[in-house]
């Protein structure tokens, strides 16, 4: 396992990666199954860490995640079952969740395209995710938007935001979610993340107001990366990625 995080850093990983329980879209293994055991869990984040590396985890079972968490993981991607008992693990020792409820929706919304036993496991990991995640707002686990992006088509990641809100969550906290967040997440909040003097100058901009529509966001009609205008105008056409009414929203 050592050998293994060694051989990334050396050729040029910043994050080590790894997939600590079954896969939705993989055949060969239950969704929720642990694949590391303890011993290699903490061998693995150990070493990342002794190599200022993040270790970001996939995992959607919730023995595997509570193991993860255990073992000094920042980020655990997915959690589709976690049990609020792990939920609050994650707050007290602040592992970020990025729930990734945009690569759910847009595999629910093609589940007739995938094999019998590939559906199974995406209709039991959209079933626990909304409840994981309206959980873990509650409890104030720290969130970082992330997408799963290549499972749905690039560009509609902005749909991540409404999917956040429609289960719970407020819409400015939703925004801190891609930007503070995802800095404090990658450890690069000294230079990205929040406007401030000293920061890079990475602004977007949308007409409306994003904290009374979080749609906005998929409206996007100017960009600047570093100081430099990328795009100004016209609008983004919003796009439906799954059918709207595909969308899980909170129960009354």
């Amino acid at each position: 396992m050592r050998k293994a995080v060694r051989f990334e850093v050396k050729n040029g990983a910043n994050v080590i990666k790894a997939a600590v329980s079954g896969g939705v879209l993989s055949l060969a293994d239950e969704v929720d199954t642990p694949q590391f055991t303890p011993a290699e869990m903490a061998a693995l984040v150990d070493e990342s860490h002794r190599l200022r590396k993040k270790v970001a985890v996939h995992c959607h079972g919730d023995q595997a995640a509570r193991e993860a968490i255990e073992a000094g993981v920042d980020s655990i991607e997915h959690g589709s079952f976690m049990k609020p008992e792990t939920l609050q693990l994650m707050k007290a020792k602040g592992t970020y969740l990025v729930p990734t409820l945009m690569a759910t929706e847009y595999i629910m919304g093609k589940i007739d395209s995938y094999p019998p036993a590939l559906q199974a496991k995406a209709r039991a990991a959209g079933a626990a995710r909304s409840d994981m995640f309206r959980n873990a707002v509650k409890m104030g686990v720290k969130i970082a938007l992330g997408t799963d992006a290549g499972v749905f088509p690039h560009g509609d990641n902005a749909k991540e935001f409404a999917l956040m809100v429609g289960l719970g969550m407020q819409p400015i906290d939703a925004l801190r979610t891609g930007t503070s967040n995802d800095a404090d997440l990658l450890g690069i909040a000294q230079a990205v993340g929040t406007l401030e003097k000293g920061k890079r100058a990475d602004i977007v901009a949308m007409p409306g107001d994003p904290t009374a529509d979080i749609t906005a966001t998929e409206r996007v009609s100017f960009v600047m990366k570093d100081g430099k205008i990328i795009r100004n105008g016209p609008v983004t056409p919003r796009t439906a990625a799954v059918p709207d009414d595909n969308i899980d929203l909170p129960a009354d």
